[in-house]
């Protein structure tokens, strides 16, 4: 199942795993598809599979996970973290972000918070959380994050962007929850 969001009404678009296979078996490389909520048509490029000699890009592997918890301004999601700089922001159409929370809660930015995973000389893993300059500010646990201040997340801490309450795991996501 692949999940792709319409540009017009930024609705998501289920594309199930048969119909993708479909596509594949027939040699179509382009397809259309209409946007059951805004009717509007979208012409897709389906990727298919490198050629042979070249070498996949690799996956990368995830370190830790964030929860979003369920609220009156969106539904629960799951997202892994990986090595290196992970920003976190309120998902829109005209803006990236490596953690994009599908919400409507207006306090949420679209670029918030940071955590920046690196690995200690003992192989430990850290996770530190930094504000990203956001309207609001970004909670841990209820204490406020400074300007360029930055905190190291253990499992479990709370972290608050807007009304949006999310919780911290250093444990791998699974790939069957993965949700981008």
């Amino acid at each position: 199942m692949k999940k792709i969001f319409c540009p017009k009404c930024d609705n998501p678009i289920v594309l199930t795993a048969e119909r993708l296979r479909q596509l594949r078996e027939r040699g179509e490389e382009r397809f259309s598809i209409v946007c059951p909520s805004c009717t509007h048509q979208l012409n897709l490029k389906l990727r298919l599979p490198k050629e042979e000699g070249k070498q996949p890009r690799p996956e990368r592997e995830s370190v830790g996970h964030l929860l979003v918890v369920e609220n009156g301004f969106g539904y629960k999601q799951t997202f892994p973290l990986y090595l290196g700089t992970n920003r976190i922001g309120r998902r829109n159409k005209d803006t990236e972000t490596d953690i994009p929370i599908i919400t409507s809660d207006p306090s949420m930015d679209r670029h918030h918070a940071i955590i920046k995973v690196t690995q200690g000389k003992t192989g430990a893993l850290r996770f530190a959380l930094s504000d990203d300059d956001s309207h609001v500010g970004t909670f841990v646990s209820g204490q406020i994050l400074g300007p360029r201040e930055s905190v190291y997340l253990q499992s479990g801490d709370v972290i608050t962007l807007g009304a949006t309450s999310i919780i911290f795991s250093d444990q791998p996501l699974e790939e069957e929850a993965d949700i981008s």
